[in-house]
């Protein structure tokens, strides 16, 4: 009897040890940023004073590290003091010597810290695009930036690295679509990020991919529309015109309309050189040989009116730029030059010029 019992306690034993098994584990508590605190406001502050790349300050971000430190240690929730930690470290980095243990473990701690937030599964787009732009596996940068744009489908940065690595990988057609949606998300901030997208064009040329490149290039075109000529010129300067004349490219027959406004100043250089010898008679005289090689730009025109104004001589200088006036086809170039004119010049102009002037670009002010 005494048997029989302790096999049916056994039995019980294990059905209960059977249905314990069985039961779902409680999933890890979901992280939830908190509120920035007063003291990670303050060491955030100190972050932005000291830590960034751009105004780095050895002794102001340290202290910024170790308050931040400070904050996640009391409160792990902080995630923008996770984040600014992150940073701060890496930036840090970048001030030991090149291939020395010290950069090393800074970098390595920069990146698990960054780690840590992504094994989280932070609800926040900014963990994981700081880990893929600091992670050098590319199956690994495109998963991070996958989860970027799940959580932040309007980043364009990720949008911008995703097409760059799939077209790495081969895979243009996603690589273009990522791109026009970067290009749709993005604001446009200047030459720096103009080159940028000249930059992933041209690898869609490469590729063989020459209409979806012109695509990129007239995106480019249209978004630099209020640039002065001289810095779109600058802008699509190495871009062959050839392949996408042929393809009736819009950008491409705008573009070579303006081509000699790009080009052809060699003697512009050795005119600064002089004037910075002291040579101004010497610069003067070069520049007014420039003007006769090529009388599209407006770049010497500006430079002799200032030469000419440096030392007096106001009417010559009105009269320079009474010849690029004249000659300029280009309404907007034509304005922008004379709303930005020394007022000495405009002064000094023929009233009939100055009065056409100021009626034709008051009409085309925006």
């Amino acid at each position: 009897m005494a048997s029989l019992r302790f096999r049916l306690f056994a039995c019980c034993v294990l059905l209960s040890s059977a249905a314990w098994a069985q039961q779902p584990r409680t999933a890890p508590p979901r992280y939830v940023p908190a509120p920035v605190s007063p003291a990670a406001r303050a060491a955030l502050q100190l972050h932005q004073e000291g830590c960034q790349a751009e105004s780095f300050d050895d002794a102001t971000c340290e202290k910024a590290v170790r308050q931040l430190e400070a904050v996640v240690r009391d409160d792990p929730r902080q995630l923008d003091a996770q984040l600014a930690l992150a940073d701060a470290v890496w930036n840090q980095a970048f001030r030991q010597r090149e291939g020395s243990p010290e950069r090393a473990r800074l970098r390595q701690r920069s990146l698990e810290l960054y780690q840590q937030l992504v094994d989280l599964g932070v609800p926040d787009a900014r963990p994981y695009y700081g880990l893929s732009v600091l992670t050098r596996d590319p199956d690994t940068r495109l998963r991070l930036l996958r989860r970027t744009l799940e959580l932040a489908p309007k980043h364009p940065e990720a949008h911008k690295d995703l097409a760059g690595l799939l077209l790495t990988q081969g895979q243009v057609d996603e690589a273009v679509r990522e791109y026009r949606t970067h290009l749709s998300v993005r604001p446009y901030e200047g030459r720096e990020v103009a080159l940028e997208d000249i930059q992933f064009a041209d690898r869609l040329a490469a590729a063989g991919r020459v209409r979806e490149a012109a695509q990129v290039y007239d995106a480019v075109w249209d978004a630099t529309a209020n640039e002065p000529r001289s810095e779109r010129c600058q802008i699509f300067k190495a871009v062959d015109l050839g392949p996408y004349e042929r393809i009736g490219a819009r950008f491409a027959q705008q573009l070579r309309g303006i081509r000699a406004a790009c080009t052809g100043t060699p003697r512009m250089e050795g005119a600064m050189e002089l004037e910075r010898q002291g040579r101004d008679a010497a610069a003067i005289q070069e520049l007014e040989r420039q003007i006769q090689e090529n009388p599209v730009p407006a770049e010497p025109y500006l430079a002799l009116q200032r030469l000419h104004l440096k030392q007096g001589r106001v009417d010559e200088a009105a009269d320079v730029m009474s010849r690029y006036f004249r000659q300029e086809k280009d309404l907007e170039e034509r304005c922008r030059h004379f709303r930005t004119l020394s007022p000495r010049t405009t002064r000094a102009l023929e009233p009939r010029l100055m009065n056409e002037l100021d009626r034709a670009c008051r009409a085309r002010q925006p």
